[in-house]
């Protein structure tokens, strides 16, 4: 197989792509999943190909069968980060009808996806986004852009009930922001304990009476 020309011509389909090739091999994914561990932990340009590489047990020069470069890879961590984040808030939104349980399954949704094994792309993306191309980065803007229409979407039918009645975008970026920081104060949650921080969570964004705060 000749070398990849970046994310846009490696195997199989994906939103930056519309190809309908064969699926990626499973080398492929051990590569990202290694890539964005070392970029979490040494940041993008702490961590080398020879890391990445090392890091799955292959040599160098195999790492370039998959990715044309490292920014190549850098891309996949942060698109396969955000279409996973995707993914779990429309499935929670399946089974929500109220406007309040809409935001309970966006909230609960953001956290799983925060604390999840695939945590460390919502790190990277915040931190090493500028590391990407200016030229390279409509397809992640394009995801970046949905996840944020279903949050406005959610929040404008929460203040159509009266629950709130600050500005909907604000009021995205402060309750975003909130769920964010629980990387730092939350560790290794279980999937109750998630579920009852998330109904912690909307009883303070809604400024509901007497809310059982868990620390």
């Amino acid at each position: 197989m000749a070398k990849k020309n970046g994310t846009a011509n490696r195997q199989g389909s994906g939103p930056s792509t519309g190809q309908t090739e064969r699926q990626p091999p499973a080398r492929y994914w051990e590569l990202i999943r290694a890539a964005g561990k070392l970029f979490e932990e040494k940041g993008y340009q702490g961590a080398s190909v020879r890391d990445i590489a090392d890091a799955v047990g292959m040599t160098s020069g195999s790492f370039f069968y998959h990715f044309a470069t490292k920014e190549d890879v850098l891309f996949a961590v942060m698109e396969g980060g955000m279409l996973q984040g995707l993914e779990v808030v429309t499935k929670k939104l399946e089974g929500a009808r109220s406007a309040r349980e809409q935001l309970y399954a966006l909230v609960l949704g953001h956290l799983e996806g925060l604390h999840s094994e695939y945590g460390y792309a919502h790190k990277v993306w915040l931190r090493e986004w500028r590391q990407i191309s200016p030229e390279k980065r409509a397809p992640l803007e394009a995801l970046s852009q949905s996840y944020r229409d279903t949050w406005l979407q959610v929040l404008a039918k929460v203040k159509n009930e009266g629950l709130i009645a600050a500005d909907i975008a604000l009021f995205r970026r402060m309750t975003v922001g909130a769920l964010n920081w629980t990387v730092h104060w939350v560790r290794n949650p279980t999937p109750e304990q998630l579920q009852a921080l998330a109904a912690d969570f909307v009883g303070a964004f809604l400024n509901e009476p007497n809310p059982e705060v868990r620390r």
